[in-house]
């Protein structure tokens, strides 16, 4: 997806007739200036638009916008979303989602879930009531950090270690085996977090805080008193179609600016010439 929008003129001669008695220099530097002008309202107003369609957007998603500016030689400005930021995800890998709807990619984190057995590929991550937020409601880096730590995934490699995977084709009984191996295991070590990659019947899928001091067969893992939801398994995390209505904005802020834009370079233009008694 091409997520950039061009601002320009179209019917040049009709703006080189308002900017008649004007040279060619100075009219092609009047309409660069209301071009690169539009353009700036337009990265403005997707950032408005950002902060209605998303939940505090973070900083470098709404720094993601950047526009290149029309000149005399290209009567055209730009605005759209940065795809290389120096080795950083860039924004486009999820606002694309954003834009045109169907299912985001996976996070690193997820990938780790996946490759260990923990959660089938199709699934994706979402915040549980247990789960600790960032300033931007996403799940907090040290959380996550410390359900990796705990369910022996090595960040480096995606790899796990003495801990079972559950494989698609495994069947009922086997599944059930291996997620209480990983139970007993996690108990054992003392940890905080339980993974319940198949759920219960009582508890769906996902990552839950143990809250009780005793962990195992006596507590009973269908107790949902002592667990919390920290990361609850989906089956889809879909994006309905232009909750970021990116090129709706453009469009609506070129139609709205650019003729005001293109006067208002016209008169400042004017204003110069007649004070320099310039031709």
């Amino acid at each position: 997806m091409n997520m950039r929008v061009t601002v320009k003129v179209e019917g040049l001669r009709e703006v080189q007739d308002t900017l008649r008695g004007f040279s060619d220099r100075r009219m092609a530097n009047a309409l660069a200036t209301a071009l690169t002008r539009t353009a700036v309202a337009v990265r403005e107003a997707e950032q408005a638009e950002m902060r209605d369609a998303f939940d505090r957007p973070t900083p470098f998603t709404l720094g993601s916008l950047f526009v290149k500016p029309a000149t005399a030689i290209a009567p055209q400005a730009e605005v759209g979303i940065k795809d290389n930021v120096g080795g950083a995800r860039p924004a486009t890998s999820w606002l694309r989602w954003q834009i045109g709807g169907g299912q985001r990619t996976l996070k690193a984190f997820e990938r780790l879930l996946i490759g260990g057995g923990y959660m089938r590929n199709s699934d994706r991550a979402v915040p549980g009531a247990a789960a600790r937020l960032d300033a931007y409601g996403n799940l907090s880096k040290g959380q996550i950090v410390q359900i990796l730590g705990q369910l022996r995934l090595d960040s480096s490699t995606g790899s796990t270690r003495s801990l079972p995977k559950i494989a698609a084709g495994d069947n009922a009984k086997t599944k059930r085996d291996k997620a209480n191996r990983i139970r007993r295991s996690l108990g054992r070590a003392g940890g905080r977090y339980v993974a319940l990659p198949n759920g219960t019947r009582t508890l769906l899928p996902g990552i839950y805080l143990n809250e009780g001091r005793d962990f195992g067969a006596k507590a009973g893992y269908g107790a949902s008193r002592r667990l919390r939801p920290v990361i609850i398994f989906v089956s889809k995390a879909s994006y309905e179609a232009e909750r970021f209505d990116f090129y709706g904005v453009a469009r609506r802020t070129v139609e709205r600016n650019l003729q005001a834009q293109i006067e208002r370079a016209i008169g400042e233009a004017a204003g110069r010439l007649a004070a320099r008694g310039a031709p």
